[in-house]
C-alpha cells in the first residue's frame, strides 16, 4: 500500500506521519500534497491506496478532491481530517465513501484507529479483487476451450444453434440476422506440415497458435471465428458469417499472415456459401472434402474449394495400382533390395506423370503398400508420411527417398531390443503428454512395469534420467512459446505442465541460466 497525505498545514502532515504505525502494515511510500490539484497529479502517478485529506485547501478543496477520487480511483480509501464539523464538510465524506471523519486538533488514538480501519478495509477488498482476478483468469483460460467444444459440436450437428445464438452474438460478434455462411478447415495431423516443424511436432500447441493467428486476422472485421476442432482429422475450423466473397479473401489473408509471421503457409479447405444456420453441417463436410480431395501435385495456391466428386482422369487407376502392388509383392518375396528399389522408382515415375493426385487417393495407395510390407515384416513399425519440400508442397522425390529408406531398414532387419522399444514408447508418450501431471508411478502403471525398472531401463538405454528428459522437454516447449507467442508466464507454465508459475520459473532458470522473462526479452531483441 501507498499513502497520500493532503493538507496545506505542514504540522498536520507531520503529525499524521508521526502517529500512524506504518511499519505494522509494511507501508514505506508516503506522499504529501498541499492541495487537491497536487494530490490528483500524485494519484495519477503513484496510485496510493489510502488518502488522508483536509477539507479547506487552496486551488482544489477536499470536497472536490473526494469527488474526483470517487470517479477516478473508486477503490482508494479516504480519511477526512478537518477543523470544522459543519455538515457541508461532512456530507462529501459520506457521499463519496470516506471511511472516517476526524476533527482537528488530532487525537492520536482516533487517528491510529481510523488509519488501521482504512488499511484493513483496503486489504480485505484487495484480497477480494485478487480472488475475482484469479477467477477471471481461470475463466479466460477455459473460455476458448468452451468455444472449441461448443462450436465443434455445432458444425458436427451435436449442439443446438438456437441455444448458442445469444452467446455467439454477444461474445463472438455473430450478426443476429446472419443468413449465409462458409466454413474453412485446416488439418495439421495428416501432413508433415512445416508449421508443425516450427513447433517441434506438437499438434496441440500448433493448433493453439494457428487459431490465434486466424482470429487476429478476421476479428477486427467481425467476419467470423476460428476454433480448434474436436473432430478427428481436422485441427482448425473457421466459421465465416459474412458475404460469400469475403471468406475467400480472409483465408488468403490468413495464409499471407502465416507466411509473414512464421515463413510458412498452410493448406485450407473451403466450402461453398450455404444457408445459415441450417446448412452449417453441410458446409463443414464440404470444407473437409475440399481439403481431403485436394490435388497434391498442385503447385500454385493453397486454398482448396469443395467440388463434387466425379470420375476424373489423372488418378492412379485400380488396374495400375494393382500392377504396382503385384510387382512390390514379388520383389519383397525375392528378398532382392535392388529389385524393390526399382519398383519404388517405377511407382514414383508413375506419380510424377499424373495431372491429379488427391490426398485421399494417395493415402489409399500408402495403406496398400503398408499391407504388403507388414506381411513381410510383421513385427516392424511401418508408417508413411506425406513428404513435403521446402515450400511446404508435396514432393514425389522426397516420398521416393522415404520409401527406399524404409525398405533398406526392413531388409536389414530391426536391431531394436525390447528394452529399446520400451524406452522409445515412453519417450513418445512423454512427448505427447508432457503438459499433464506426470509421475514415475503413473508412467510405470501406463507401461505395466515397476517404477524401479522404468528408471533403470530409461537410464540404461538413453543415457539420461527420465525426470531430466521430461524437464528438458518441458523447457524446450516453454522456449517455443516464449519465442512465438505473447502468452503470460502463468499460461505458459500451465501449458508445459507446471501448475506453480514460481516453480516453473525456478526450473527454467536452473535449466537455461535465465528467467523466462529474461529469455523472452533476449529473443525479442534478436
Amino acid at each position: 500500500m501507498k499513502v497520500l497525505i493532503v493538507d496545506d498545514e505542514k504540522h498536520v502532515r507531520e503529525a499524521i506521519r508521526y502517529f500512524v504505525p506504518w511499519e505494522k502494515y509494511q507501508i514505506s511510500e508516503i506522499f504529501e500534497a498541499t492541495n487537491g490539484q497536487e494530490a490528483t497529479l500524485i494519484m495519477q502517478e503513484q496510485q496510493p491506496a489510502i488518502v488522508f485529506t483536509d477539507m479547506r485547501m487552496p486551488l482544489m478543496d477536499g470536497a472536490e478532491l473526494l469527488e474526483w477520487l470517487h470517479h477516478h480511483f473508486p477503490n482508494t480509501k479516504t480519511i477526512v481530517i478537518s477543523g470544522y464539523q459543519d455538515f457541508n464538510y461532512v456530507k462529501p465524506a459520506i457521499v463519496y465513501g470516506g471511511t472516517d471523519y476526524l476533527l482537528k486538533p488530532l487525537n492520536s488514538k482516533q487517528l491510529i484507529a481510523a488509519a488501521e480501519h482504512a488499511f484493513k478495509l483496503w486489504l480485505e477488498e484487495e484480497e477480494e479483487r485478487q480472488q475475482n482476478h484469479r477467477q477471471n483468469m481461470q475463466l479466460n483460460v477455459l473460455r476458448p476451450l468452451y468455444w472449441d467444444k461448443m462450436l465443434s459440436d455445432l458444425v458436427s450437428g451435436h449442439a443446438s444453434f438456437q441455444e448458442l445464438k445469444p452467446s455467439l452474438c454477444k461474445e463472438l460478434g455473430l450478426p443476429a440476422d446472419a443468413a449465409s455462411c462458409r466454413v474453412a478447415v485446416i488439418s495439421l495431423q495428416r501432413a508433415n506440415c512445416r508449421l508443425l516443424e516450427r513447433f517441434h511436432g506438437d499438434v496441440t500447441l500448433t493448433s493453439f497458435v494457428l487459431a490465434n493467428v486466424c482470429n487476429e486476422v478476421i476479428s477486427p472485421g467481425r467476419s467470423g471465428f476460428a476454433f480448434r476442432s474436436w473432430q478427428a482429422g481436422t485441427d482448425i475450423v473457421i466459421l465465416f458469417w459474412t458475404a460469400a466473397l469475403d471468406a475467400e479473401v480472409w483465408v488468403r489473408l490468413i495464409n499471407e499472415s502465416m507466411k509473414q509471421t512464421y515463413g510458412v503457409q498452410v493448406d485450407i479447405g473451403l466450402s461453398r456459401p450455404v444457408a445459415f444456420p441450417e446448412g452449417l453441417q453441410n458446409a463443414f463436410r464440404q470444407a473437409r472434402q475440399g481439403l481431403s480431395e485436394r490435388n497434391l501435385l498442385q503447385r500454385e495456391g493453397r486454398i482448396y474449394h469443395y467440388r463434387e466428386l466425379t470420375e476424373e482422369s489423372g488418378s492412379v487407376e485400380d488396374h495400375v495400382l494393382e500392377s504396382l502392388l503385384d510387382k512390390l509383392r514379388v520383389a519383397v518375396l525375392s528378398g532382392d533390395l535392388q529389385r524393390m528399389e526399382r519398383v519404388v522408382d517405377e511407382w514414383a515415375d508413375q506419380l510424377s506423370g499424373l495431372s491429379l493426385l488427391t490426398e485421399n487417393n494417395f493415402l489409399h495407395q500408402q495403406e496398400e503398400i503398408c499391407a504388403v510390407l507388414m506381411r513381410w515384416r510383421q513385427n516392424e513399425e511401418i508408417t508413411f508420411e506425406l513428404c513435403y519440400d521446402e515450400e511446404g508442397l508435396f514432393s514425389v522425390e522426397n516420398w521416393r527417398n522415404q520409401f527406399k529408406t524404409m525398405l533398406q531398414r526392413l531388409w536389414k532387419g530391426n536391431s531394436q531390443t525390447p528394452d529399446s522399444r520400451l524406452v522409445q514408447e515412453i519417450r513418445e508418450y512423454l512427448n505427447q503428454n508432457y503438459a499433464k501431471d506426470m509421475t514415475l508411478q503413473h508412467i510405470a502403471e501406463r507401461f505395466f512395469i515397476s517404477r524401479e525398472n522404468v528408471s533403470r531401463k530409461f537410464k540404461q538405454i538413453s543415457g539420461e534420467n527420465l525426470s531430466d528428459y521430461l524437464t528438458a522437454l518441458r523447457i524446450d516447449k516453454a522456449k517455443t512459446l516464449l519465442q512465438n507467442t505473447n502468452l503470460r508466464l502463468s499460461q505458459i507454465s500451465e501449458l508445459v505442465g507446471y501448475e506453480d508459475e514460481k516453480y516453473f520459473s525456478r526450473v527454467f532458470k536452473k535449466s537455461t541460466g535465465q528467467t523466462p522473462r529474461e529469455y523472452r526479452k533476449q529473443e525479442d531483441s534478436l
